[in-house]
């Protein structure tokens, strides 16, 4: 049971880390004035969304092999490591940041898009494994 409840907890910070990443990139974004250029497309946007599906539905699974996966994984932990990179540009203004820091907010979202595809092929292998239908997600 307390391997439950750490698991859940886990998978609930990732929750509140994809939560942190979303809400911060967004007043960057609405701040940014050069070029009406957005830090985030709207694509990166939705695969956060979903990331974040998958996240809850892997608190709810009742797959030992997929939670297990997620652990090895460590898909929470990546996105609390991305959260907490993140964070420090949440009370700031997108339009006055430097080259450096526009540069590591590119690697945050490539962080972000790898950990996506690999929460994907995660759900994919389980699926396989458990002989389930795989629809392409």
């Amino acid at each position: 049971m307390a391997d439950v409840v750490k698991i859940f907890n886990n998978v609930a910070t990732g929750v509140k880390s994809v939560n942190t990443i979303v809400t911060t990139f967004d007043k960057i974004d609405k701040s940014v004035k050069e070029n009406n250029k957005k830090i985030l497309k709207p694509r990166v946007i939705m695969d956060i969304s979903i990331l974040q599906t998958i996240l809850e539905k892997v608190a709810k699974s009742k797959n030992p092999e997929l939670i297990q996966d997620f652990e090895k994984h460590q898909i929470t932990e990546r996105l609390e490591n991305i959260a907490v990179l993140i964070i420090q540009y949440h009370t700031r203004d997108g339009g006055n940041l430097s080259k450096k820091e526009k540069q590591r907010l590119a690697f945050v979202v490539e962080e972000v898009e790898c950990i996506y595809d690999h929460a994907k092929a995660l759900m994919m292998a389980n699926a396989l494994s458990s002989g389930s239908t795989v629809t392409r997600i």
